[in-house]
């Protein structure tokens, strides 16, 4: 049994501090010394993938924010922070996020019903990213 804290990998600030933590999970990843910035960076290589095109590989993916309305559509907040994932850097912004929680867990019909009453405000997500 592991008796050593685990490290917050956010505050991880370098490749060498990470490979040594890697080293001690002994997992079989690759990791890089010398990371290239800027346009040489991998991460704004342009990807092509079955037919879609993406001009950079840096990606969002929206959890939760905790900032819907109590009725489960996209409030201010919500449609600001999408807002900023388009303005980003970030050329792929992948799926969505849950907005409700019904207070004994949802049932499909309930669930289906949200989905469909909502899609209208969560479509405005969709229109502040462009």
């Amino acid at each position: 049994m592991r008796t050593e804290p685990i490290p917050r990998l956010g505050g991880i600030r370098d490749p060498a501090t990470f490979k040594e933590h890697l080293r001690l999970l002994q997992p079989d990843i690759p990791c890089d010394l010398n990371l290239e910035l800027g346009l040489d960076s991998p991460l704004r290589w342009p990807l092509d993938r079955g037919g879609v095109s993406i001009s950079n590989r840096i990606a969002v993916q929206p959890m939760e924010g905790w900032d819907a309305e109590p009725d489960g559509t996209p409030s201010e907040r919500t449609l600001r922070r999408w807002q900023r994932f388009g303005s980003s850097s970030a050329k792929l912004i992948w799926g969505g996020e849950a907005v409700a929680v019904f207070p004994r867990g949802p049932r499909k019909s309930e669930s289906a019903r949200h989905r469909l009453a909502h899609r209208g405000g969560h479509c405005q997500t969709t229109q502040r990213v462009d």
